[in-house]
């Protein structure tokens, strides 16, 4: 026994003290017999109200048992299995009864919601008939719907009431089957239910019959702590065949594709039996594949390539399953929602105008937009490059762009998810100078060769100029372009310098370029100071060069002002005699432009003039590579197919044309080679960079090296293809949004994920989303933040065989808008693609209440026998005793 107030006990002795003080001064006038049996009473009566004051209890062993019966009799349990589950139910009622005295049993039936439909029976005679039709509603009202039509047919007033009657009972029964049978199954309410219904203290044994494909609610929350303490919960798996059904339970397809752009839908079909069935797929409504399909127990998938949308919108993909032996046409449907943008629209970009249409033309017969512009058309602000999908630069130049046009080319497709395609040519890749420099970080191929070509060897020599005007960034620059041009021909290459002002000085002599620590510390200890005079330098770097065995020979003048001496000319053209080549570049308004263009005509070279300091790495790498026709490969080529690709999506990747050149390039650690030469260079790389796509094809689209692809009755399509798989996602100032639904109870939710281009999450933004319906009115629907990054809208009521069409806004705290379209279609419940028993879900039922799994008609009865000790309160009994004593000691003291 224990008491929750003890402490009362400690009145006690105060109480009696006085009762017997009392006694002795007021009762006189009594017997002594009187006295003492009234001052017995009194103390009896204060023990036990300070007894019952005391809250005292004491714990005993239940005896009491509580069978509770859960029938799932959602729309996924076929009628068999119902039937199965009531007679093992019904046998298992009687056998509990036979077996326990002290026995009460509980009926709970559940689908959408569950229903206690019999509650602590204390006696069992089989079920009754009304219960027995509601429980096996679809057979009942197939039968009712029978003989209410014959019924329709008669006449009189027997007639009107049995009518009468035959309603009522099917609008029970239709109540009870969309109301608790419904479209759902929802386990999780079921347990709860049956764990806290019946009264304290009974042993609980739960049979749980159910084929467990739950659907809504999670039902481990039906399962709190120590729930399973005084209860066994047991599965009984209603695993009996299910009757011929065929389902189409999954149609995947993109969420998000252009116009134009070729996609694959996937149908998968469940069958419960092998049959044959006729499947037909729609696109907007319209037919576009039918076909016979012949189905294997399970799931059975088809692809369907070469699906496209010609309008943007929203677009539906639909498959619909037509089977002989079929149940079911509630399943033998499914629509699925697309989000279609406008047309891609592309930034092409090449330095020939007049071979600009054999690639725009075929981008705009397969349905891309595309903007042509020259070599000066690079875009200047990102405001500009972010109104194209996709950036196309052919036989640019690197030196036609400035540093901050290359960063933001980078930007374009490492932050804002653009696409970016380089083609080849004799000014692109290595040949253009774009070696180090940022476009080359977002390329999947680099542009020093690694592997031996069949190549003449090079001596390169510099001649820079070191007067006083070059001091600062263009001394700077121009020692660190030379570096860098060593880093970027072949290791076999030699380099030197030479520096000039009012004299010639020799910096480095001919050093093999895989020699990169001296090459570095010799060019390091350049610096300005002095006059200009060309003349010195230049014989000082002819006469390395005479002496070089190299193939090729090659001098890089550079300078920013005027020179002394005259004759330059004829020196030159003598120095071409001995197989030596120049170039001149002039840099700033200062330099001496007429000598530059003069020398370097002389020299068989080429003359450049920049007022960007920057460009110099891009020029002498340009020009050093040029120089050393390593990276010019201008023969037949036959491609060769290196992995597969959505760019020959249906294209015969056996007969591809030959092309006449390309320029060699070394392919990344991380970049997927697509199309390689015969001699294993990358024609065609692609890899992911940021949040962008991109490419690098190092043959053209011109009739330079590509005129068989131009005639190709492909080309059209290879290069449609290849320029959309470029194109990401829709982005807007780094802000991406990911759309997700789910169901909860009778409603669903639509989420965002919302992140920056670094993945960092985007919180306390400005999110609203605007919702569709059917009929084309727009409600907006409240937003919150649940989670970092994440926001939710307002729960909205399921919609079944209805388009939902939803656009999400985001406005971050720092300006950045972002609009983003989603769509989708519930054809119907889930309830209807369950074709077979979830036994994984069955055993996880199991293991987390320790009990066990049977199938239907092979469950043995196992009530629940662990001893549950209750606690008794008996407060109630001794205060009711001393309420009693109350009379009795009235009348001792009145009669004694």
């Amino acid at each position: 026994m224990s008491f929750e107030t003890p402490w009362l006990w400690l009145l006690l002795p105060p109480i009696l003290a006085f009762l017997i003080w009392l006694g002795r001064r007021s009762y006189t006038q009594l017997s002594r017999r009187g006295l003492v049996l009234s001052l017995l009473l009194r103390l009896a009566i204060v023990i036990l109200v300070i007894a019952a004051l005391s809250r005292p209890a004491m714990e005993i062993d239940s005896r009491s048992r509580h069978l509770v019966l859960a029938l799932d009799v959602s729309r996924s349990v076929s009628a068999d299995n119902v039937a199965a589950a009531m007679a093992s139910a019904d046998a298992m009622a009687k056998e509990a009864f036979e077996a326990a005295g002290d026995l009460r049993v509980s009926v709970i039936a559940f689908g959408d919601r569950p229903s206690l439909v019999i509650s602590g029976a204390d006696d069992w005679k089989g079920w009754p008939e009304d219960l027995k039709e509601k429980l096996t509603c679809e057979s009942t009202l197939t039968r009712l719907y029978a003989e209410r039509t014959r019924a329709s047919g008669a006449t009189g007033a027997d007639a009107e009431k049995n009518a009468e009657k035959l309603d009522a009972k099917i609008a029970a029964i239709e109540g009870f089957r969309d109301s608790i049978a419904g479209e759902h199954t929802d386990i999780e309410s079921a347990l709860r239910l049956a764990l806290n219904g019946g009264a304290a203290g009974e042993r609980k044994t739960i049979y749980l019959f159910t084929d467990a494909n739950a659907n809504r609610g999670a039902w481990i929350q039906g399962l709190p702590g120590g729930a399973m303490d005084d209860a066994a919960l047991h599965v009984v798996l209603l695993d009996r065949p299910f009757p011929p059904e065929v389902a189409v339970v999954g149609v995947d397809v993109p969420q998000r594709v252009r116009v134009n752009q070729a996609f694959a839908a996937n149908v998968t079909i469940a069958a419960t039996e092998p049959t044959t069935a006729r499947l037909a797929v729609y696109r907007d409504g319209f037919l576009i594949n039918e076909r016979d399909v012949s189905l294997a127990a399970g799931q059975n998938r088809f692809d369907l390539p070469g699906m496209f949308f010609r309008e943007k919108g929203f677009r539906y993909v639909e498959a619909v399953i037509r089977a002989k032996n079929d149940t079911r046409v509630e399943n033998n449907i499914k629509r699925t929602t697309v989000v279609v943008p406008g047309a891609a629209r592309v930034l092409f970009v090449d330095s020939d105008e007049r071979q600009m249409s054999y690639l725009k033309t075929a981008l705009e017969l397969e349905g891309i937009d595309v903007e042509a512009r020259p070599s000066t058309g690079v875009p200047e602000s990102m405001a500009d490059l972010l109104d194209f999908d996709a950036f196309v630069l052919s036989n640019v130049p690197a030196d036609r762009l400035s540093q901050r046009q290359m960063r933001m080319i980078r930007s374009y497709v490492e932050d804002f998810g653009g696409g970016f395609l380089m083609l080849g040519g004799d000014e692109s890749f290595g040949l253009g100078g774009y070696f180090d420099t940022p476009v080359e970080d977002i390329l999947p191929v680099r542009m020093p060769i690694q592997k031996d070509l069949n190549r003449p060897s090079l001596a390169l020599m510099f001649v820079i100029d070191k007067s006083g005007s070059m001091d600062g960034a263009k001394i700077e620059l121009a020692k660190r372009a030379a570096i860098a041009t060593a880093e970027a021909i072949h290791p076999r290459d030699q380099i030197g310098l030479v520096a000039f002002d009012g004299a010639s000085r020799v910096i480095l002599e001919l050093t093999p370029a895989s020699d990169r620590g001296t090459i570095r510390n010799h060019i390091g200890t350049l610096s300005a100071g002095g006059g200009t005079f060309l003349f010195p330098a230049l014989q000082d770097a002819h006469d390395r060069l005479i002496n070089s065995g190299a193939r090729k020979k090659h001098i890089i003048v550079l300078s920013d002002g005027q020179t002394q001496g005259f004759g330059y000319e004829d020196y030159v053209t003598q120095m071409g005699a001995d197989g030596i080549t120049l170039s001149a570049v002039g840099i700033g308004e200062g330099a001496d432009m007429r000598l530059m263009e003069a020398i370097a005509q002389a020299g068989a070279g080429r003359a450049y003039f920049t007022n960007d300091v920057h460009s110099i790495p891009q020029i002498f790498t340009r020009e050093a590579l040029r120089a050393s026709k390593s990276m010019l490969v201008e023969r037949i080529v036959e491609p060769v197919i290196v992995s597969d690709d959505v760019a020959f999506r249906e294209i015969d990747t056996e007969a591809l044309p030959l092309l006449s050149g390309y320029v060699a390039t070394t392919p990344r650690a991380n970049a997927r080679l697509v199309l390689a030469s015969d001699t294993g260079d990358p024609l065609l790389a692609r890899w992911r960079f940021g949040l962008g796509r991109t490419a690098a094809f190092t043959s053209d689209a011109k009739t330079r090296w590509a005129e068989d692809w131009i005639e190709w009755e492909d080309f059209a399509k290879f290069w449609s293809q290849l320029i959309r798989s470029l194109t990401g996602e829709e982005l807007a100032r780094g802000v991406s949004i990911e759309s997700s639904r789910e169901l909860r109870r009778d409603q669903e939710v639509v989420c965002a994920d919302i992140r920056t281009s670094s993945g960092e999450f985007v919180d306390r933004a400005d999110v609203s989303l605007a919702a569709t319906d059917a009929a084309g009115n727009s409600t907006d629907v409240p937003v919150r933040q649940v989670g970092p990054g994440v926001y939710e809208a307002a729960p909205q009521p399921v919609v079944y065989n209805e388009d939902r069409h939803f656009v999400w806004r985001v406005r971050t705290s720092d300006g950045a808008e972002l609009t983003k379209p989603y769509g989708w279609n519930t054809r119907h419940s889930p309830e209807f693609d369950q074709l077979s028993p979830d036994r994984d879900m069955a055993d996880a039922i199991a293991n987390r209440t320790k009990g066990s799994v049977t199938s239907v008609g092979q469950t043995k009865l196992a009530l629940f026998e662990a001893p549950i000790r209750i606690r008794r309160e008996l407060w109630p009994t001794l205060l009711m005793i001393g309420l009693l004593l109350v009379p009795v000691d009235i009348f001792v003291r009145r009669v004694l």
